[in-house]
């Protein structure tokens, strides 16, 4: 990871953005004039290009939600600009009749422009002045040790008040009181602060903010290099702010249309596996051959969640429920719970009623879990599954949080290749199964 020591000015940021749009769809257009020919652009090339160009560069700079790096930032950039481009360019030829460019360009030019933006980016200078690219921990809690296993050797020390043998490995030091003597001589990348070290005030970690230094609160770092939101560290206020979910239009129309059509095209494709094993089931013992769970969904209003039976009414299993259990088919019923509208493909796990009530009543900030529909997918399983570690809701909430926060095509893709993976090719029906075995 690396930590950046100046905020870049918004302005020629922007600039930046502005010019690689311009590079990325002008040489979309112009590949596409030169393969195709001109005729094959509807309106002059040269307006076709700074036209979609503007419109993605529009896109990119006032899109909602935080920024991310690496390729969730290029992927989610990529549906942004090539969305926003075929909806307003098509929208005018549909209302006005003005031609749109071809889609092909719109398509490649937002992927070279994303392109063009990260390797400018990547040319500025990230660490003037002699700065060291490691972080310096002040003060001491679960989310500050977290941050210092997943940082490793990128974290230069702790600054505390406790024994130098209650960290472990890491340089220990001395306490908060020598943070401006430390940050001369170490010239840290970033100052991670854990809550409110006692010797530390604001208005000197305004002072080290203002002369280069990344100053961090612990809690949030952890977001971006933990990928979980460590709510326990966080304030009421800031966890009413923070667990918030994506509002941005556009992004929840693109999400509903390609969640939407994945559900259906999943249930078309198993749709002859759901009637077999119903068949089946009511031979071996008579209806119904699906039991029905009532779960929490979104706003916690009450669903009942589907799933094939696999034990006779006394309790006793069935062959053919051992069958289904086997090949991981118990939960794909769930696909017509995403087609009603009642779940997504990737979400939170669902929860019984009463587990939720219960739940909330031990952990308050819980009931921010449900600003979301449940899915078959969820980022906290794929998470704690890869760490082979045991469920524990607490840990479960933060990546739960971290999905609500930071919902985008990327981090569902990513959700999906990690749950595929882990099933070693079972497939989206042994995914289910998995995703809902908490219940």
């Amino acid at each position: 990871m690396r930590f950046s020591l100046q905020r870049r000015n918004e302005y020629s940021s922007g600039l930046v953005d502005l010019f690689a749009c311009l590079a990325g769809f002008g040489a979309a257009t112009w590949v596409a004039w030169i393969w195709f020919g001109q005729s094959a652009f509807a309106a002059p090339w040269v307006f076709s290009w700074i036209f979609s160009a503007t419109i993605a560069w529009l896109a990119v700079v006032f899109v909602e939600g935080s920024p991310r790096d690496g390729l969730r930032r290029w992927v989610d950039g990529v549906f942004t600009t090539t969305g926003s481009n075929l909806l307003v360019q098509y929208g005018l030829t549909y209302l006005f009749g003005i031609p749109a460019a071809p889609w092909i360009v719109i398509v490649f030019g937002g992927a070279l422009s994303l392109a063009a933006a990260a390797m400018l980016r990547m040319a500025l200078p990230m660490a003037p002045g002699g700065r060291r690219d490691g972080a310096l921990l002040v003060g001491w809690d679960s989310s500050t040790a977290s941050l210092a296993a997943a940082l490793g050797q990128r974290t230069l020390g702790v600054l505390d008040r406790g024994p130098a043998s209650a960290y472990g490995k890491l340089p220990f030091l001395g306490g908060p009181d020598r943070l401006d003597e430390v940050c001369e001589l170490e010239r840290p990348g970033a100052i991670v602060v854990s809550g409110r070290p006692t010797g530390v005030r604001l208005a000197q970690l305004l002072r080290l903010h203002y002369a280069g230094f990344d100053v961090e609160g612990s809690p949030f770092l952890c977001e971006s290099v933990l990928r979980r939101v460590a709510w326990q560290q966080l304030s009421p206020s800031d966890l009413l702010f923070s667990v918030t979910p994506v509002t941005s239009r556009a992004m929840l129309a693109l999400q509903a249309v390609y969640k939407n059509l994945i559900g259906l095209a999943l249930l078309v494709m198993f749709a002859p596996v759901l009637m077999l094993a119903s068949v089946l089931i009511a031979i071996s013992t008579g209806r119904p051959v699906m039991d029905h769970v009532e779960c929490a969904g979104l706003q916690r209003i009450p669903f009942h969640m589907f799933r094939f039976r696999t034990t006779r009414q006394d309790g006793g299993r069935l062959w053919i429920g051992d069958l289904i259990a086997r090949l991981h088919l118990t939960y794909l019923p769930q696909l017509i719970n995403v087609i009603r509208g009642e779940m997504t493909l990737f979400g939170p796990r669902p929860v019984r009623c009463a587990i939720a009530a219960r739940l909330c009543e031990l952990m308050p900030a819980y009931v921010y879990r449900f600003t979301v529909k449940p899915g078959i997918f969820g980022w906290a399983q794929v998470q704690v599954a890869e760490t082979g570690g045991m469920p524990d809701e607490a840990l479960s909430l933060e990546y739960d949080f971290y999905y609500i926060r930071q919902e985008s095509p990327s981090l569902d893709l990513d959700i999906l290749l990690r749950a595929l993976s882990r099933l070693s090719g079972s497939g989206p029906a042994a995914a289910a199964s998995g995703a809902a075995g908490g219940l």
